[in-house]
């Protein structure tokens, strides 16, 4: 092999793990990689890694495997005085054997423990700038080939350059937990734009805080400016529900400092700090030792604090360890401000939807109440099918405009007393359409156009405006007419008296398949005998 070839090669070896390295950060998995390229450039069946992972035991650990079954090698341990590769970890000195069981010192209990019948063997020492870290094992030459000087240069390019990987393992931790944590707050920020349920949201935060920062537990207060205390609306770990009810005034203990003085505090022994407050721990039984605690601010206004307490693969936090969680901490407070203002906006939108159906219904005394009582039914109703919270809440302003076609018929029909006219029994027909066309201008409200159209249509296709039937009517409008029918049978109208309610549900279950989905009459019957209608 010319000097030329074998510099392209080894070259070439290099660019392949440093491809490798980039990208990913995950340490088995360069190792294992490593190992495949080991096997290929060197025509051999498989390889396995012996580091020294425990500095002060008599043993070698199996790191990383190549053409062996990992789940039944990695980590499993091999005498540090025993067999051939020991004796080159030992010696710090590489080995070829081509009859490995006829040498004196090889141990062929090394092919039962990696699960392999060893023909022929070359090792190679593993040696990070003068530091012996472990050894590699490179297993039977294929096509009956035995190792050469050659691939003892060929192999020993990647043995050094897995002795530097393992002798800085702590360097790729380090990476690979900070693109972790990097990638947990771009989920976070994906949530936020994405999810308008509040405690939700915080726990998925919460949870992954605990989760990355590899803690115990996770916890995150909210501030009651009224009251100057810490609520906990988010608890992860094993006393996570029972701590839910403490409230801590502002001031007292590390939480109540930081939300104070809205200063991180990283606290290595809480037990040995004044601030701490172990009222928690004595209630719980739980044992708090190490803590990170942060305020979260939004716009310079301190609206609370989240803590990690813990540390689970170390002694305690490091000061690293608080950057992260002050950026996690402004993405939670972010997360809070536009869940309260979406909050906010939707109770001031329910209260003037309810404003202008409460001022449609007083119109007619014998509908006064009729639109909030539908609105109860149909949310009851929803409830016991199951569907989503914001389906519900879709349901519940369906309901509350559902007759908002009504002020386009004239009064003179709605309080007739007697029999409508085709022409009459026409305009209410239209009462659907009218109130369709009422919301369609009004892109909040966009969802409520099928709703409010389709409520008065039939499950067998008799009804108005459009004569659809079955399931090409809308879920809402299913639920609404079962919910507007139940009101208006227990309700006064001019052209007769109101029903009893049990005889009304009565009626509602015998029109199940005709008039009513049988699904909707199937729920509003659990609803009704839950005494929730």
């Amino acid at each position: 092999m010319s000097e030329e070839f074998r510099l392209q090669r080894e070259n070439d070896l290099l660019k392949q793990l440093i491809s490798v390295m980039n990208t990913t950060t995950k340490l088995d998995n360069i190792l294992n990689y490593l190992l495949d390229l080991m096997t290929m450039v060197t025509t051999a069946e498989a390889a396995y890694m012996l580091v020294k992972d425990v500095v002060e035991g008599d043993f070698l650990t199996v790191r990383a495997v190549a053409g062996l079954k990992k789940a039944q090698t990695i980590g499993k341990e091999w005498p540090m005085d025993k067999g051939v590769i020991s004796q080159c970890y030992l010696s710090g000195n590489h080995r070829i054997c081509n009859s490995p069981h006829s040498e004196p010192d090889y141990d062929p209990a090394v092919g039962k423990l990696l699960g392999i019948d060893i023909k022929t063997l070359m090792v190679l020492p593993m040696n990070a700038d003068g530091r012996l870290v472990g050894a590699i094992g490179v297993i039977n030459k294929k096509d009956g080939m035995q190792f050469a000087n050659e691939d003892v240069s060929f192999g020993m390019i990647l043995a050094d350059q897995a002795a530097s990987i393992v002798g800085n393992e702590t360097t790729f931790k380090t990476a690979e937990a900070r693109i972790k944590r990097f990638n947990t707050l771009m989920q976070v920020s994906e949530e936020i734009n994405k999810q308008n349920d509040l405690h939700q949201l915080l726990d998925t935060i919460m949870e992954s805080a605990k989760m990355v920062m590899r803690a115990e537990a996770s916890s995150l207060f909210l501030l009651d400016e009224k009251a100057q205390e810490l609520y906990i609306e988010s608890a992860q770990g094993d006393a996570g529900e029972q701590i839910k009810q403490f409230r801590l005034p502002v001031g007292k203990g590390i939480a109540g400092w930081v939300a104070q003085k809205g200063k991180p505090q990283l606290i290595p022994d809480a037990y040995q700090d004044d601030r701490f407050n172990s009222d928690f721990d004595k209630k719980t039984g739980f044992r708090t030792r190490s803590i990170v605690c942060v305020p979260m601010f939004f716009k310079k206004k301190n609206v609370g604090v989240i803590q990690i307490i813990n540390a689970l693969d170390k002694e305690e936090f490091e000061e690293d360890d608080v950057p992260y969680m002050m950026a996690l901490a402004g993405q939670a407070a972010i997360a809070i401000e536009n869940v309260r203002l979406l909050q906010s906006n939707k109770e001031l939108f329910l209260n003037v939807v309810m404003a202008l159906v409460k001022m449609i219904d007083s119109r007619h005394s014998f509908y006064n109440g009729h639109s909030l009582r539908v609105a109860k039914y149909a949310v009851a109703i929803a409830k016991q099918l199951g569907v989503p919270k914001d389906t519900i809440e879709k349901v519940q302003v369906c309901a509350f405009l559902h007759d908002i076609g009504r002020t386009q018929v004239p009064d003179f029909i709605i309080a007739k007393k007697g029999q409508l006219t085709e022409q009459e029994w026409a305009v209410i027909k239209r009462q659907p359409l009218f109130g369709a066309k009422f919301l369609q201008g009004i892109k909040m409200l966009e969802y409520a156009v099928p709703a409010v159209l389709y409520h008065m249509e039939h499950y067998n296709g008799k009804g108005y405006p459009k004569g659809v039937q079955g399931e090409q009517i809308p879920l809402i409008a299913r639920i609404l007419n079962v919910a507007n029918s139940f009101d208006a049978m227990t309700s006064p109208r001019p052209y007769r008296n109101p029903m009893e309610k049990q005889a009304a549900r009565n009626q509602v279950s015998t029109k199940a398949g005709s008039q009513f989905d049988p699904l909707i009459v199937k729920a509003f019957l659990a609803a009704y005998d839950a005494g929730q209608i």
